[in-house]
């Protein structure tokens, strides 16, 4: 009997104290949220023969491994600290220097190392659902939402570099899985990863195929080519989240 009333106390005590942080949590409510973030992306690809008639040419790729990339979001409480909606920016850029252009050097054929760079630019809208286990000092949460996506791609043979119109501008849908931690008052640590698969095409134009270098007479095999970026890597987001 003594050990049924222990367990009846301490079940009620947990429940009140539950009901309480839960309280706390539903009525202390903000209006918006702003966040500055750090974003690790795994990797994507990089198509240089997107257009080959030759499959195995076509699906040809390289991969950029592991990159940064910066954004912030705004989001504005629609419902009871428990449905946020987000709008997002984020400024991307990587780069690799790799052996991928045949050209003719001095009349010899060569394989020269050139910067291969592309540039994101992600504007995306996000609704949140916070998870109903949150309490005041940390909120679990997961979206979905729905992004466009504009960017540029440059390679730089020496001091030539090729001029980037986008070919195809890409579009899609994200999700993501992440947490707030409360560091100070309305401050708190962002922790996220995040899900998307955008696609784009571009058309790269050199200004000439031909030029010295070292005393050395190089000829390009192409003015204009076509290349196709794949960001399918994990994002993965660190940032301060200000609640206001």
């Amino acid at each position: 009997m003594k050990a049924f009333l222990i367990l009846l106390i301490t079940f009620i005590s947990i429940k009140n104290t539950s009901g309480q942080e839960a309280d706390y949590f539903v009525y202390h409510q903000n209006l918006f949220d702003v966040s500055f973030n750090l974003n690790y992306i795994t990797g994507a690809k990089v198509y240089l023969t997107p257009r080959a008639s030759d499959p195995d040419l076509r699906n040809l790729y390289y991969t950029f491994d592991g990159f940064l990339s910066y954004s912030f979001e705004l989001k504005a409480n629609v419902w009871n600290n428990y449905v946020y909606a987000g709008l997002s920016g984020e400024y991307l850029k990587a780069s690799e220097l790799l052996y991928s252009v045949r050209a003719l050097v001095d009349n010899l054929p060569r394989t020269l190392q050139v910067e291969e760079s592309f540039y994101l630019y992600p504007i995306e809208i996000i609704a949140y659902y916070i998870f109903p286990f949150s309490r005041d000092w940390y909120k679990a949460y997961m979206g979905a939402g729905f992004g466009v996506y504009y960017g540029k791609y440059e390679r730089k043979i020496f001091n030539l570099k090729s001029e980037s119109r986008i070919s195809r501008l890409d579009y899609g849908i994200l999700v993501n899985v992440g947490a707030d931690i409360n560091l100070i008052h309305d401050l708190s640590l962002k922790i996220e990863m995040k899900f998307r698969d955008p696609e784009l095409e571009f058309k790269n134009t050199f200004p000439e195929t031909q030029t010295t270098i070292n005393g050395s007479n190089v000829q390009l095999f192409e003015k204009t080519f076509y290349t196709k970026i794949n960001v399918d890597g994990i994002n993965l987001i660190l940032g301060l989240n200000y609640r206001f």
